[in-house]
C-alpha cells in the first residue's frame, strides 16, 4: 500500500501516514504539536508585537543617531544630509533620502527628528517633544550653509583635552542628558566628575589632575 504524507499546516512538519487505517490518535498529537511549537520566528514576532523594545527604548530615553546622517553645507539653505540609522521616542527611523527642507536664515540653529513629524529646525537647542533626535547644529548666512556640527552618536566618543589643571566643562553634543558616561584615559594623570554636577543636556563637568590631560569619554 502506498505512503501518503501530509505537510502540515503551521510548521511545514510532514505527517507519515501508512494507508488509511492508521492511529487516529497519533494523526491528533502531530496536530497539536503543529499548533503549538514556537521556533525563532514565532518569539520575534512576538517581541514586536508586544514593543518590548521599543517601549525599552522610550523608557530609558535612548534617542539621537546611531549611525550616519552626516550634515555638510551646501550652495542654498538646506544642509546636506546623509542616510542613517536613529531613534526618537523608540522608534527606529531609517529614511532612504532625508529631507530635512530648509535651515533659518543668518542664524545657527538645531536640527531634529520626531517620529511621528520628521526633521525640524530651532534655534533653543531644546526638544520641542520628549524623545526627539539631535542631529546637529547649521550655521547660515542669507542664502547658504556655510558651516555643520554633527551631533555626538549613542555610544559615541569625545576626544577631551584639559587646557589646564581643575574644573572644566565639554559640551558633549548629543542633545539630551546622558544616560551614562565611561571615560577612558588616553594619558597620565587623572580625569574625574566634578561631585556637585557630573553632567547635564549640554555639558560634561570635569576636573584634570594637570594640565594636558587627554581622554576618550564615551556616551550615551
Amino acid at each position: 500500500m502506498a505512503i501518503v504524507r501530509t505537510v502540515l499546516p503551521r510548521k511545514g512538519i510532514i505527517q507519515p501516514q501508512h494507508g488509511n487505517n492508521y492511529e487516529t490518535d497519533l494523526d491528533t498529537n502531530w496536530l497539536t504539536i503543529d499548533s503549538l511549537l514556537q521556533d525563532a520566528n514565532d518569539v520575534h514576532n512576538a517581541v514586536i508585537a508586544a514593543g518590548t523594545v521599543a517601549a525599552w527604548l522610550s523608557d530609558t530615553g535612548r534617542s539621537g543617531v546611531v549611525s550616519g546622517f552626516s550634515l555638510a553645507t551646501s550652495a542654498n539653505l538646506t544642509p546636506g544630509l546623509s542616510s542613517g540609522v536613529l531613534y526618537a521616542q523608540g522608534v527606529r527611523s531609517a529614511p532612504a533620502t532625508p529631507a530635512p527642507g530648509n535651515a533659518p536664515a543668518s542664524s545657527t540653529s538645531f536640527l531634529w527628528w520626531n517620529s511621528v513629524t520628521g526633521f525640524y529646525f530651532n534655534l533653543t537647542g531644546t526638544p520641542a517633544a520628549g524623545g526627539d533626535a539631535y542631529l546637529g547644529t547649521v550655521t547660515t548666512d542669507p542664502t547658504h550653509v556655510t558651516a555643520v556640527a554633527n551631533a555626538t552618536k549613542i555610544y559615541g566618543r569625545l576626544a577631551v583635552t584639559a587646557a589646564a589643571a581643575g574644573s572644566f566643562s565639554f559640551a558633549h553634543n548629543l542633545g539630551r542628558i546622558p544616560l551614562g558616561v565611561a571615560v577612558y584615559m588616553t594619558s597620565g594623570g587623572a580625569l574625574w566628575f566634578q561631585p556637585a554636577n557630573l553632567f547635564d543636556a549640554t555639558y560634561l563637568y570635569l576636573v584634570a589632575s594637570d594640565v594636558g590631560i587627554t581622554a576618550s569619554i564615551q556616551v550615551w
